[in-house]
């Protein structure tokens, strides 16, 4: 839902924890890693007194910085084993994306246009054997990505009844230091929320993501081999339960939000144990 003219702060802290039975990054294939990441995503949005082919019209900004730490159990294909770690804490890929609203009633549509930059930190794995260290972790992908995302959100004011749902498709470059290329990306985002008249909303939060075809190049023909995967399409889904609370702070309106998400039936990446929290303030 576009808002109202004007400028729009949005901060988002994510925790994310995860692990898999093996995993490829910056070109090197890891044995049971165990990854946990912090993540602050700063988001402004401004929404501009115009309108195009019937469209309002907004940009966003997004500048993520990213904590990251590791454990695993060593690197596949070169033989490296033991108990390893690896940590790295640097901004990750900002993404820029003009934004169109249209709205009738109670129905309110947005396209998304978004442009992910490769302006995090990334480096091709290194592993010291005789130091008895790996450095493998990156906060940015090195490759640019497109992802067109529609969104539509039924709001009943009377009744304060909320769905929500987004679909899109991320369409990546190939990362040319690895040479590997992620096939298109198709992502589903779900909430169903009830809005009560305490400025509260409580509801039911899910996402559903498939990529469209198998990963290619060099890197993923390598990945293949070792692990013996028959395919590297991966594929996930989620759900869990989300809180809002609207309020002021003087003048300035105020938007909390609370979610907390775990995933299961994931296929290729990160298999288990895998779950986010995310909080949200908006300004």
């Amino acid at each position: 839902m576009l808002p109202p003219t004007g400028t729009y702060i949005n901060n988002d802290f994510v925790h994310f924890s995860g692990s898999a039975p093996s995993v490829s990054m910056g070109g090197a294939i890891l044995e049971n890693p165990s990854l946990d990441v912090t993540l602050y995503k700063f988001n402004a949005t401004r929404v501009f007194d115009a309108s195009l082919a019937g469209a309002r019209v907004g940009l966003n900004l997004n500048i993520p910085f990213v904590w990251s730490s590791m454990d695993l159990n060593g690197e596949i294909a070169s033989g490296f084993t033991g108990g390893l770690s690896d940590q790295q804490n640097s901004f990750s890929d900002i993404t820029i994306a003009p934004i169109f609203g249209w709205t009738k009633g109670n129905l309110h549509q947005t396209l998304a246009l978004q442009f992910f930059l490769p302006t995090g930190a990334y480096d091709t794995a290194s592993i010291d054997v005789q130091g008895r260290n790996i450095d493998v972790l990156s906060t940015g992908k090195n490759r640019f990505a497109f992802d067109p995302t529609w969104s539509l959100t039924w709001f009943d004011p009377m009744k304060g009844m909320e769905p929500t749902g987004s679909l899109g498709v991320t369409f990546s470059a190939k990362n040319e230091a690895t040479e590997y290329q992620s096939a298109p990306e198709a992502h589903f985002e779900g909430t169903v929320m009830q809005h009560f008249s305490n400025k509260m909303a409580v509801g039911v939060t899910g996402n559903a993501y498939r990529q469209l075809d198998d990963d290619s190049g060099a890197g993923a023909e390598n990945m293949r081999t070792v692990t013996g995967a028959d395919s590297l399409q991966a594929e996930v889904y989620g759900i869990g339960p989300i809180w809002t609370w609207s309020t002021m702070i003087g003048n300035t309106p105020m938007n909390v939000k609370a979610k907390y998400i775990v995933e299961s039936g994931a296929r290729r990446r990160f298999e288990s144990d895998k779950a986010w929290l995310t909080l949200g303030f908006v300004f």
